[in-house]
């Protein structure tokens, strides 16, 4: 190498080390800056005479916020909330400052006046670390009346190793940067999404329950048991729905959570799992109900629902009725011939029945078909604003009762009474009036028949509505960003 080409790679390599540093000193000023800033945020807030908590988290390196950090910010921030106003401490919020800067994500809110001191409230602050699952990776400070932050005098563990103080790790570089980042990271992403995970499962479970609970409630009913009487039924009465809904409630979350976890490429194996589910809830109803069947239809049908609802926001952040009817579909798949068709059996049920001596599938064939009545002719009542909600929900029932070949009345009465009730329930939901609705009620308890299976896609249409109502409320959490 001659002289002028080793001046030009010193050159060279001497611009390539001032840009590093410039990349270095750049980030650190910003922080800097940033920090400057919340002091003076945080003396500015303490003129009015409260003490300050500050919320943020131990990202290494820079940037400092990223959409997984955003969103388990987020929520821890709503858990610290929760935390401190359950022991009775308030928040300033009208002057809260929730921001996002070069030094990372900031919560920062006065704490007005309570019956504890300020070192019981730091004790607080790191209770709620400690407790948490990831409490290492946040930041829980207290300032007092004047500014002055207060400390614990504890060193807090490295949240990679645990074997050494944080600020030895970090004076003495023992770990890779990127180590550290993909670390935190992979750990923030991971409880994002069970966070997501159980708030849906919550949230769905909730609004099935619901829904079953408004189908029981609606009244008067044709033949059906509501608050006013029983209907057609001598067994059974609307506390024995009451009890039969409270026994089955708490395995509604596992069938949302079975969707969200499933992972074979053909939904139709998911069945057996749905069905394993809701056996244990069929148990569960019949030691509530002193062995009367209440809601075994609706099991079976909301627990396809839930199970496609999760399947749905597995990989989606909102409802779409078409993804929805594909996944019953697919989960379904062939099942009328399959179960109805050649299958032989000697104990059938009264649906297995009726397809043996009607032809029709009864709620595996509208399982199959993705629920299309629900859809074509329950949903479109539920969506007219103009209606009182118990006009849309008897409108819905009766949309769905005119074109539902209903296996119960079919099993007590035949098809010739089941094509009068069918028209009765047409005429009474296209001109809804007392005298024609009363029709409908009166040829019920004279005939004593009860639509259970009209009754159990009504309240199939009110939850499918419910979880469309609450996607557009923005109801549902995001999905987890990628690390």
């Amino acid at each position: 190498m001659n002289r002028r080409n080793l001046r030009t790679f010193i050159q060279t390599k001497n611009d390539q080390n001032h840009k590093i540093i410039i990349k270095t000193i750049e980030p650190l000023q910003s922080i800097l800056a940033a920090r400057e800033n919340r002091a003076n945020l945080k003396f500015k807030l303490a003129e009015k005479g409260y003490p300050l908590l500050s919320f943020g988290l131990n990202v290494p390196g820079f940037p400092k916020s990223n959409p997984i950090v955003k969103q388990f910010f987020g929520y821890c921030l709503g858990e610290l909330k929760y935390f401190m106003k359950a022991r009775l401490i308030r928040f300033g919020v009208e002057a809260a400052v929730e921001t996002c800067d070069a030094a990372g994500d900031l919560y920062l809110v006065p704490i007005l006046p309570a019956k504890v001191s300020l070192p019981e409230l730091k004790q607080l602050c790191e209770e709620f670390e400690e407790r948490h699952l990831l409490g290492r990776f946040m930041d829980v400070d207290l300032t007092d009346e004047q500014g002055n932050a207060l400390s614990s005098g504890k060193s807090k563990p490295c949240f990679l190793c645990q074997a050494q103080p944080a600020i030895t790790c970090r004076r003495n570089r023992t770990h890779d940067l990127d180590e550290l980042r993909s670390f935190m990271f992979a750990k923030m992403q991971s409880y994002c999404q069970s966070e997501r995970e159980s708030i849906l499962a919550k949230r769905l479970s909730a609004l099935a329950l619901k829904s079953l609970l408004h189908e029981i409630a609606l009244s008067p009913k044709p033949g059906l048991v509501d608050r006013f009487g029983n209907g057609s039924h001598t067994d059974m009465n609307f506390l024995t729905f009451v009890d039969s809904s409270a026994a089955i409630a708490p395995w509604l979350e596992e069938l949302v959570r079975l969707g969200l976890q499933f992972c074979e490429a053909d939904p139709a194996k998911a069945l057996p799992a749905i069905r394993q589910i809701g056996l244990r809830m069929e148990t569960e109803m019949y030691m509530a109900t002193c062995n009367i069947n209440t809601q075994k239809g609706i099991i079976f049908l909301m627990g396809l629902s839930l199970f496609a609802c999760g399947r749905l926001f597995k990989e989606s952040e909102h409802f779409d009725e078409e993804q929805f009817q594909s996944i019953v579909r697919e989960v379904c798949r062939d099942i009328v011939n399959k179960e109805l068709v050649d299958m032989v059996r000697y104990d059938r049920t009264h649906g297995e029945e009726i397809y043996h001596r009607h032809g029709f599938g009864g709620a595996r064939g509208e399982a199959e078909g993705g629920f299309a009545t629900v859809f074509e002719y329950g949903l479109p009542w539920l969506d007219l604003r103009d209606l009182p909600k118990e006009q849309a929900m008897q409108r819905c029932l009766l949309s769905i009762a005119a074109r539902n070949n209903d296996t119960n009345i079919l099993f007590r009465r035949g098809p010739a009474v089941l094509s009068t009730f069918q028209e009765l329930c047409r005429v009474a939901a296209v001109d809804f009036n007392d005298q024609n609705y009363q029709a409908v009620l009166d040829y019920c308890n004279s005939e004593n028949i009860s639509p259970g299976g009209s009754a159990d896609l009504l309240a199939i249409s009110i939850f499918v509505w419910s979880v469309r109502q609450a996607d557009q409320e923005a109801s549902f959490p995001p999905l987890i960003p990628l690390t």
